[in-house]
């Protein structure tokens, strides 16, 4: 099974008016920035349970990127995100 992903219940995101976006996390008060293409995959997280290959497609969608570059793309995001507790792994 793949792991699927979504937004720790404890996190509030903006998107601001250049298109990228903010992160609090609400336990710690520390903020977060994302560039355009986090906010394509932080509004996918939060849209339902997303895996690796689904924000793949959401990034190709968006920007003009292939495949391999889109999943490394959110799997360095999710990286960060995982680690600094804004997203959990189902």
């Amino acid at each position: 099974m793949k792991e699927r992903f979504s937004p720790s219940r404890d996190v509030l995101f903006t998107q601001l008016d250049d298109g990228s976006g903010v992160l609090l996390n609400l336990g710690s008060g520390l903020y977060y920035t994302l560039n355009r293409a986090g906010v394509v995959v932080w509004k996918a997280l939060a849209e339902g349970e997303c895996d690796m290959l689904e924000l793949g497609r959401r990034l190709c969608a968006s920007f003009e990127v292939d495949a391999a570059e889109a999943e490394r793309e959110a799997a360095r995001l999710l990286g960060e995100l995982r680690r600094d507790g804004l997203v959990r792994t189902l």
